[in-house]
């Protein structure tokens, strides 16, 4: 049986709050589902999905890609695949390293694949230490479990998105421990390999690498977020806060109860109802209100009655109706008001 990753280095962004990938209730729910398996359904709680999308299916098939232009790069090979690392002194801080270059006192390489319009918004100049707060969180993290002081990043753009490409019909294959792309309805019935695709991108100038030192004043913060992280969440088995509506919905599965809000819960209700924009901020606005929202009615069961048999309902306190949360027959979500 595989060791629980516990607190690994691509959760300590989410431990952080600081991912826009992951919460710090999702990192929490996965390590309390691999310190005890089924701990969340007999707690009521619903696991986050499985990470899935176009990005990391081709981001995990140009992983030994990324490897071989980064050995080229250096003139030295890469060792040491997936290999295990622990904090020291705190075994529950983990890490998978993606590689150490050879003939090297632990110098790390950590491989990343991105969009040109993520790498344009996110990344600074190459050849400095500027990469994605995420990543270099990360690094940070692997420094410190592996004991290196020096890391590189390198990174290859994709000039379009995988979602791009999924719709324009390309596909990932893997054949037994290799991938290929491969065009829908092509005749080419192995498709091409990611390294072909890499070589080219490398020429055209979509390659490039990030050099990170150790830090260990962000090291020390982030031993302390883990610790307070590992003590009053995991070992006590309280969830943290919730941070936005999915979260709420996890943890608060099926509420049944007639809520009194207070007038700022029903002045949040009806800022909501009177959002009727499409924008990205206006359904940013109405995400963040149905979070405040559902938080304070699964902190504040009230009572049952006959409306509420199924859903949670929110009454004002003349006993105005302001609206409901429930479930379709279908178990999805359903927020009124």
């Amino acid at each position: 049986m595989s060791k629980p990753r516990g607190v690994s280095a691509s959760r300590g962004a989410a431990v952080l709050g600081l991912s826009e990938f992951q919460t710090p209730l999702e990192v929490w729910q996965r390590i309390m589902e691999e310190r005890e398996h089924g701990f969340n359904a007999r707690n009521g709680y619903t696991l986050p999905p499985e990470p899935d999308g176009a990005a990391l299916r081709w981001g995990i098939a140009f992983e030994d890609a990324v490897v071989e232009l980064a050995e080229i790069a250096q003139g030295r090979g890469i060792i040491h695949r997936e290999r295990f690392d622990e904090a020291p002194n705190m075994d529950y801080v983990t890490c998978h390293l993606d590689g150490v270059y050879s003939n090297s006192n632990v110098l790390i390489h950590e491989g990343k694949t991105t969009s040109s319009f993520s790498f344009r918004e996110k990344w600074g100049e190459p050849g400095t230490d500027r990469i994605p707060r995420l990543y270099q969180i990360q690094v940070q993290h692997q420094m410190m479990c592996a004991g290196a002081d020096e890391a590189i990043v390198s990174v290859l753009v994709f000039p379009e998105t995988p979602d791009k490409w999924e719709k324009d019909g390309w596909v990932i294959c893997k054949y037994i421990d290799s991938y290929r792309i491969k065009k829908e309805g092509d005749k080419d019935v192995y498709g091409i390999k990611p390294s072909s695709w890499a070589r080219v991108l490398c020429e055209m100038g979509y390659f490039h690498q990030y050099f990170i030192k150790r830090n260990d004043e962000v090291i020390n913060l982030l031993l302390k977020h883990y610790r307070d992280f590992w003590e009053n969440h995991v070992l006590t088995g309280k969830p943290p806060e919730a941070r936005n509506y999915d979260d709420v919905k996890r943890l608060f599965f099926e509420p049944k109860s007639t809520i009194i809000v207070p007038d700022f819960i029903e002045r949040k209700m009806l800022e909501h109802r009177g959002i009727t924009e499409e924008t990205a901020n206006a359904k940013k606005r109405k995400d963040r209100l149905k979070t405040i929202i559902t938080k304070y009615a699964a902190q504040n069961i009230g009572e049952i009655d006959d409306e509420s048999r199924e859903a949670v309902i929110f009454r004002s306190n003349s006993g105005e109706k302001l609206g409901s949360w429930s479930k379709d027959k279908n178990g999805k979500h359903i927020f009124r008001c």
